[in-house]
């Protein structure tokens, strides 16, 4: 199995910087290896608010999610969908 590292919220203010086993590709994904990435301001304010930002879901402290989604890189696998 492929791993990975990314910076995950966990809550409010509790970022952590992780190594982490890659979930099975499916068929409507892709696979990027991230070359940059930067945090613009919504994602700081994910950050600073947690749960209570009205785009982190309330389980986050029990299924983090990975902050950044303005980021350049390379496609490395395409799931069956998405190669046409």
């Amino acid at each position: 199995m492929q791993t990975t590292t990314a910076l995950r919220l966990y809550g409010k203010r509790d970022l952590r910087l992780e190594t982490f086993d890659l979930p099975e590709m499916r068929d409507d994904e892709i696979l990027a290896s991230v070359v940059t990435d930067s945090l613009c301001l919504s994602s700081w304010k994910e950050a600073n608010q947690g749960e209570n930002h009205k785009k982190v879901p309330d389980d986050v402290a029990t299924n983090p999610i990975i902050i950044g989604h303005e980021f350049c890189g390379d496609i490395i696998a395409v799931g069956k969908k998405m190669a046409a």
